[in-house]
C-alpha cells in the first residue's frame, strides 16, 4: 500500500503542477493531461455554481474545461498554489486536497483563493477520473467579476 500511495501523491504532485504550468506556458491541454477520458469536473457550492452558469456547468469534460480555461487564461498572468493538507485514502483510491491559490491577473491584481479538491483516480492510481472542487465563493466572485468586467458580459 505504501507504493500505491506514492503513486496517488505522484499523481497529485502532477495535477497541481500542471494547473501552474498550464497558465504560465498558456496551454489548456495541461489542465486535463492526467485526467482519464471520461473525467468529470464538478465545481461546488451548487449556489455559487448556479450564479455563473457562463464559467460553470453541473458536471464539465475535459473539452468543456479546456474551453473554459482558453477564456479564463486571457485574464490570468500567473497562478502560485500552496498546498496545506492532503489526506490520501488507497483502498478507496481517493484523495483532498485543501490549496491556497494566488491568481495573479494581467491588470496586475493578486487574488488569494481557496479551493479544496476531492480527486478519484483510476484503478492504477495514475490519472484522475472525477474531480470535485469546493471554492472560496467570496474570492472567486471578486476574479470572476473581474473576468465579466473584462469581457464585457457582466
Amino acid at each position: 500500500m505504501a507504493d500505491f500511495r506514492a503513486v496517488l501523491q505522484n499523481t497529485i504532485n502532477t495535477f497541481l503542477s500542471n494547473n501552474a504550468l498550464a497558465v504560465k506556458k498558456r496551454d489548456v491541454t495541461l489542465f486535463t493531461a492526467i485526467m482519464t477520458e471520461d473525467c468529470k469536473r464538478i465545481y461546488r457550492p451548487l449556489s455559487f455554481v448556479q450564479r455563473y452558469p457562463q464559467f460553470f456547468k453541473d458536471e464539465s469534460t475535459n473539452s468543456d474545461y479546456q474551453a473554459q480555461m482558453k477564456i479564463e487564461l486571457q485574464t490570468m498572468a500567473d497562478v502560485t498554489e500552496k498546498v496545506n493538507r492532503t489526506v490520501i485514502d488507497t483502498v478507496e483510491r481517493k484523495a483532498t486536497v485543501w490549496t491556497e491559490q494566488t491568481v495573479y491577473t494581467v491588470n496586475g491584481s493578486k487574488n488569494p483563493v481557496e479551493v479544496i479538491f476531492d480527486l478519484d483516480f483510476s484503478e492504477d492510481g495514475t490519472r484522475i477520473s472525477q474531480i470535485l472542487l469546493f471554492v472560496d465563493t467570496y474570492e472567486s466572485t471578486k476574479v470572476l467579476e473581474q473576468m465579466l468586467a473584462k469581457s464585457g458580459k457582466q
